[in-house]
């Protein structure tokens, strides 16, 4: 269905690195980015502009925009989400959707990905605080830094990557304020750890966009939700882990329920309330 197609990527953040080759390979499609679609009025990492939706529906308003505003029938955007993790305690997690939208069919696919796997963290240091450990634990030089005056929360510099540039903005700076946050920079062009996430991402969508609804044949055809509880191996008792993929059709509601893609039919003991509480 999707074979031939132009896709507008709703970035500004050079994302086509991560998304343009998978949606190349499965459907031949040609992926164009504007030069002049500014992504930041959705929301910005920093602060300065709020998201005033949720990602979920910032990531729909992105793609329809672009679609709108460029005279597409298709469009590919995503948004990503920092902080803990949501089961792992003490864990920093990037969450990421990437939404693919169908004007002539309206069809809308959201597909998400949540993992450990990224550098996200910041250090709030003084002009006689050392920070060469935090710089070798988010991987700076591949992966940009923001400097941020706190007090009056204001952003200092972007994308910043290079030791000698850095020494001497905290230089500058420390003449004005007292306390300064290195924080890492989430834009996908300046953390190759994210647009692994990314790129990983643009697969699972595209695989998810190759399966189609076998009572309506509508594209998109995935996991929406999960059902039940698998039983304690020890006790059998209800666990937190789930014990069934909830599939759906986007138009005509049809379901499916499979196992888990990981095969598990029971718990370790450690989810589960009873022996574990």
């Amino acid at each position: 269905m999707y074979n031939g197609i132009n896709i507008i990527l709703a970035s500004k953040h050079k994302k086509e690195q991560a998304i343009q080759q998978p949606f190349e390979e499965a459907f031949n499609a040609k992926i164009f980015v504007p030069h002049d679609y500014d992504t930041d009025k959705f929301g910005t990492f920093t602060g300065e502009i709020p998201r005033e939706g949720t990602a979920y529906e910032t990531v729909i308003a992105k793609a329809k925009q672009a679609c709108i505003s460029y005279h597409f029938d298709y469009a590919i955007a995503n948004e990503g989400s920092f902080g803990p993790h949501p089961a792992i305690y003490f864990a920093a997690s990037d969450i990421e959707l990437m939404s693919f939208i169908d004007i002539q069919n309206d069809i809308v696919v959201v597909e998400s990905e949540i993992t450990t796997e990224t550098n996200y963290g910041h250090l709030d240091i003084k002009i006689s605080d050392n920070y060469d450990e935090f710089l070798e634990k988010i991987k700076f030089g591949s992966h940009g830094l923001i400097l941020r005056a706190l007090g009056e929360n204001r952003i200092l510099a972007k994308g910043v990557n290079e030791v000698d540039n850095l020494r001497h903005l905290l230089k500058s700076n420390f003449r004005q304020y007292q306390t300064i946050r290195l924080e890492t920079d989430m834009r996908a062009m300046m953390n190759p750890t994210r647009m692994k996430v990314i790129n990983k991402l643009a697969v699972k969508l595209v695989s998810r966009l190759k399966q189609v609804c076998k009572q309506c044949n509508t594209p998109g055809f995935g996991k929406v939700s999960v059902s039940g509880r698998l039983l304690c191996e020890d006790c059998g008792s209800e666990t937190e882990l789930y014990q069934h993929r909830v599939l759906e059709c986007i138009k005509c509601n049809y379901q499916e329920y499979l196992p888990r893609a990981d095969g598990l039919t029971k718990s370790d003991s450690k989810y589960c309330p009873y022996c574990n509480p």
